[in-house]
């Protein structure tokens, strides 16, 4: 039995899932997750690099998680995604040509990142020259090595490091070629939300964007003069409006679903920003669905909201759809089904 750990380091907490991908279909054999203290990641960078240590260490003692063939995702500011068309050659051959082939995409100079791709497809120019578009990921390199060093820490060496992304298309999309039109994924975090939109199974486009749950929470505060957790308990019991805007009202939880409607509808634009960037360069109409994702999707109407308007037909995460639940407790996993799809996607890392 082998297995491959998925290990999402988050705001809040750190989540893994132990995945046993040598049957079809992958079956669950451990879920754990943590609390993180406060500060120790920012914006999905790790600040406190001791504190992620520890924690993860408790994670894995209490959990009996396993220590060998350990993915790590990150996801953030300092990872950068574009999409590159390069002169066709062998992986081998762009693998070493990738620094020259993509320096002109990346803003920052690629001796300090870690550079990957993914191929997308393959094409011939007008004049004849043979051509392959890939997606081109600059990873900021002393980011990464903060992940690896706080991971290690804890006496885990891991086998490779992903994206959040891209674990998110291999945990919801996995076999999907849906050639309706472009399908996206949309991951609510804390303080970060991932775009990702998907074509014929591949990734095609990723936008992190700094903003989450968290904004949300803080400008109830604000506006209406309570704590941070106060005003968390409050968005989390009214939430936004499904559509429209929300009725301006004299009481506090009529208030709070004005301004948390209002915040809402800023956060929505900058998604369907990006969503309607990618569909204008790609040529396409319309998403042919969408699927919403992460601890902060959970605010009541907001998923609904942005279906509307985005005009797309929007899921929930079904992260379970494609796995054997094995022996892990079903009312375990109920509750932690919308924060799993990066720690899933990154345990199927390699399948």
């Amino acid at each position: 039995m082998a297995l491959t750990v998925g290990l999402d380091i988050g705001g809040t907490g750190i989540r893994a899932v132990a995945l046993d991908s040598g049957k079809a279909p992958p079956t669950l054999r451990r879920v754990g997750s943590i609390p993180l203290e406060p500060g120790a990641v920012v914006a999905g960078e790790i600040i406190d690099e001791g504190a992620v240590s520890a924690a993860v260490g408790r994670l894995w003692k209490q959990h009996r998680l396993p220590k060998q063939r350990v993915v790590i995702g990150i996801g953030n500011q300092r990872v950068i995604v574009r999409q590159a068309d390069v002169p066709r050659m062998t992986e081998d051959e762009l693998r070493e040509a990738l620094p020259f082939q993509v320096q002109e995409y990346i803003p920052i100079p690629v001796e300090e990142t870690i550079l990957d791709f993914v191929p997308l497809e393959e094409f011939t120019t007008a004049s004849g020259e043979a051509m392959l578009s890939i997606l081109a990921v600059a990873a900021q390199r002393e980011m990464v090595e903060s992940f690896l060093r706080a991971v290690k820490g804890a006496g885990i060496v891991p086998i490779a490091v992903d994206l959040h992304g891209f674990a998110l298309v291999r945990a919801l999309l996995a076999g999907s070629f849906d050639l309706a039109g472009p399908q996206a994924i949309i991951d609510i975090g804390a303080s970060l939300t991932h775009v990702v939109l998907v074509r014929a199974g591949l990734p095609r486009f990723l936008r992190i964007i700094p903003k989450g749950g968290d904004e949300f929470t803080s400008t109830v505060a604000t506006k209406l003069e309570l704590g941070f957790d106060e005003a968390d308990q409050l968005k989390r019991s009214v939430g936004v409006a499904p559509e429209g805007p929300a009725p301006e009202g004299e009481d506090e939880e009529d208030r709070a679903k004005a301004v948390l409607t209002r915040t809402a509808d800023v956060f929505i634009e900058e998604i369907r920003s990006s969503v309607n960037y990618y569909l204008t360069q790609a040529g396409e109409e319309g998403l042919s669905r969408l699927i919403v994702a992460g601890n902060s999707a959970r605010l009541p109407h907001l998923a609904t909201r942005i279906g509307h308007a985005l005009d797309a037909r929007i899921e929930p995460a079904r992260v379970l759809e494609s796995l054997d639940a094995g022996k892990v407790d079903q009312a375990e996993l109920s509750g932690q089904l919308p924060v799993l799809p990066a720690a899933v996607g990154l345990a199927l890392w390699g399948t």
